[in-house]
């Protein structure tokens, strides 16, 4: 029978959810929480027009009106969701990397890893916008705004090439 693209049984066989993954996944469903009840606090407090945009050098660039809180927290959600999802289906990621046999189960362990740890990193890309969008109103100093943003984009590049050279070399080794 050919190998089905949502048939995940297979990638699963040797290697079991491991507590830590399930304590990631908990993680991130409480993080995910908690960011939707800050976006809806965040919300009621926000004037009617907030800073939507921002530069290379986070300054405002563009205006929007407060309801933007809730279309960033769809598409954030989304972008975990998808994350989540990408851990149980290693073929919604895409790495340029190719799967050895004799230790294809530790490289699929680590690329669902690596999918449960950027599904956190996406909660604190949301969580960092949100607080750049925020600064004005809630009394946060401009220092902290002009670093947060960046520094996430930079773990999120860390995360991936950590795990993505950790799966090469596992597999380089065999």
């Amino acid at each position: 029978m050919k190998y089905k693209f949502w048939d995940v049984s297979r990638d699963r066989k040797k290697k079991p959810i491991t507590l830590s993954d399930r304590i990631l996944e908990l993680a991130a469903l409480a993080e995910a929480v908690l960011l939707l009840v800050l976006t809806g606090v965040l919300y009621s407090k926000a004037p009617d027009t907030v800073p939507s945009h921002f530069n290379f050098a986070m300054e405002v660039d563009g205006w929007s009106g407060k309801e933007i809180y809730w279309l960033l927290a769809v598409i954030m959600v989304v972008g975990m969701v998808i994350c989540a999802t990408a851990a149980y289906n290693r073929k919604l990621v895409n790495l340029p990397i190719r799967l050895k046999p004799a230790v294809f189960y530790r490289q699929i362990g680590l690329i669902s890893r690596m999918c449960r740890v950027m599904t956190l990193v996406f909660g604190l890309i949301w969580l960092s916008v949100l607080l750049a969008m925020s600064a004005s109103f809630i009394g946060m100093p401009e220092d902290v705004t002009v670093l947060l943003i960046p520094l996430t984009a930079i773990l999120m590049l860390g995360v991936v090439l950590f795990y993505t050279l950790k799966i090469w070399w596992i597999g380089r080794n065999v």
